[in-house]
């Protein structure tokens, strides 16, 4: 396990709940909104390094015993059912009051949105209305089963061309080409949503692991404390002139330079700002993140709701503080009391069923 790139995780996914703070958009404080359409608004970049940092840990973990078939891929799919579904089905549970008015006024499409939400299927449609119904983020774990399905085919094949680095790049190249010619009334869904995109993100993810092994072996040649800062610097001034960059290239492969670097540096856990990720606090941040991305949104929507019906606050800051700490409250106990139980209970459920 990679510590610092666990812990990662957590600021990368507080940079998603501030890209879901809509009500500072319509402030009555200039600074909120500025704040929100400046900075906290792109905080969606951190799907991308999710998608890459897992094709990047998943090859850490699974490469090399799927390709020597020391295990095989049903313990890996088991793994990672049992991973994602268990949260999955509670956050869909708990978003469905809120669904209530879809239900009333358009049942079928109602019915629409939860079999594809249920089966995590609903980022294939090309609708707002589907992939971001009752618990939106869920989204990304649609992409992500849609990974993990073509994953042992990818390990197979990124590793056996993994020194060929001009023929990925060429691969690769497919998306900034493709932004040229796809009309922009398609631009978010196939770029940002669509999986059979985002598989490159999570492609370049198993391609650096691959990167990472050959580098491994030059521990001593490397300056971890100058790679570690340099990517943050790196990741920092791509995003300083964001707004300087068309849309459709920050939803695609915009990010994924810096993010690739930053992977790349802090999976070695040899400088001064890995260490200090390392500490148990920061890596329980990290471990708790998957819960907290799942949740937040949800806490967001019910305090909206609360909010709006009963006037209790005014104050930016303050509904910021409480919508986090609620937040990272219940992702906690969710990681501890849920998810870890169900993760175990759902593998030695499955792990008697043949495949």
């Amino acid at each position: 396990m990679i510590k610092p790139l666990t812990s990662l995780r957590f600021i990368f996914a507080f940079m998603v709940f501030s890209s879901h703070l809509g009500f500072l958009e319509i402030s009555k404080s200039d600074f909120s909104r500025s704040l929100y359409a400046n900075l906290f608004r792109e905080g969606y970049i951190g799907v991308s390094f999710f998608f890459i940092l897992s094709g990047f840990v998943l090859a850490y973990k699974y490469q090399d015993i799927i390709l020597k078939k020391q295990k095989s891929k049903k313990t890996f799919f088991i793994a990672r059912v049992a991973r994602i579904f268990p949260l999955h089905i509670l956050t869909f549970i708990i978003a469905i009051p809120l669904t209530y008015n879809i239900f009333v006024h358009r049942k079928l499409h109602w019915f629409a949105q939860a079999v594809t939400n249920f089966t995590l299927t609903q980022s294939y449609i090309p609708k707002s209305s589907i992939y971001f119904s009752f618990n939106g983020p869920s989204w990304s774990i649609s992409d992500e089963m849609f990974f993990y399905l073509l994953f042992p085919f990818l390990l197979f094949l990124i590793f056996k061309f993994r020194k060929r680095y001009f023929l990925f790049l060429a691969i690769i190249s497919i998306v900034p080409l493709l932004t040229l010619v796809i009309p922009s009334s398609y631009y978010h869904h196939i770029f940002y949503i669509s999986p059979f995109v985002r598989i490159f993100d999570f492609s370049i993810g198993v391609y650096l692991y691959n990167m990472y092994k050959i580098f491994s072996s030059k521990k001593s040649a490397i300056n971890y404390d100058f790679m570690e800062i340099s990517s943050i610097l790196l990741l920092s001034l791509f995003f300083f002139f964001h707004q300087q960059i068309p849309q459709v290239a920050r939803y695609s492969f915009y990010y994924w330079l810096p993010m690739s670097y930053l992977i790349f540096s802090f999976s070695f856990q040899g400088g001064m700002v890995s260490k200090l990720l390392s500490k148990k606090i920061f890596f329980h941040l990290g471990e708790i993140s998957f819960g907290f991305y799942m949740f937040h949104q949800l806490v967001l929507r019910y305090f909206d709701w609360f909010n709006s019906k009963f006037h209790v606050f005014e104050n930016d800051l303050l509904m910021i503080i409480i919508t986090f700490s609620i937040s990272l409250m219940i992702s906690h106990y969710s990681f501890v009391k849920f998810e870890n139980p169900m993760k175990n209970f759902v593998k030695n459920k499955l792990s008697d069923f043949s495949i």
